[in-house]
């Protein structure tokens, strides 16, 4: 088989276990959710609804640049491609929503490239630990030579090191209300 073949093979895996573990993703973040609401609890009238886009540029009849956004099953999906993750909420409830929190795991298949609210937090240890980006580092084992023991560096984390987004709501989710939290990645 031709490296060119094995590529697009790859890429194709990637996009289903991507538009697969967006799915699970979601299942997985608002599973504890519903577990932990008790009756009567309005956060509960909060549904989320979660999907990926696939964003490139493209040039248009005049030869412009324009970036458009298309469903993983409408193009083929390569590592270095962007992705757009988009958790739509909505509260269907009478009344307002307040503590309300999602997470988010990114999936180890996409580099975290960033994330469209200034207010949102990320975790490089699997959620365990949430912060700005800039206030989290994370350990490198590292073997000097083949003559010395490992070596522990603690380093900045960066964008790659992401592993979960969380987004907690310091206002309240009016009645109707309802809105979009996005991040992007890059097919590894």
């Amino acid at each position: 088989m031709s490296g060119k073949w094995a590529k697009l093979i790859e890429a194709a895996l990637i996009a289903g276990i991507l538009t697969a573990g967006i799915a699970t993703a979601q299942a997985a973040h608002t599973a504890p959710l519903q577990a932990a609401i008790q009756a009567g609890d309005p956060r509960a009238n909060v549904k989320i609804e979660s999907k990926i886009l696939v964003e490139r540029t493209e040039e248009d009849a005049a030869g412009q640049a324009v970036t458009k956004l298309y469903p993983p099953s409408d193009v083929k999906v390569i590592p270095g491609d962007k992705l757009i993750f988009i958790n739509s909420y909505n509260n269907t409830g009478s009344t307002a929503v307040t503590g309300f929190v999602v997470n988010n795991p990114v999936h180890s298949a996409v580099a975290f490239a960033g994330v469209r609210e200034d207010w949102a937090t990320v975790s490089v240890d699997g959620g365990k630990h949430f912060a700005r980006l800039t206030e989290l580092t994370v350990s490198d084992i590292t073997e000097a030579n083949a003559e010395t023991e490992s070596v522990n560096i603690t380093r900045a984390a960066q964008p790659r090191d992401v592993t979960h987004i969380r987004w907690m709501f310091d206002k309240a989710i009016e009645a109707s209300g309802s809105g979009e939290l996005r991040f992007s990645g890059i097919v590894k």
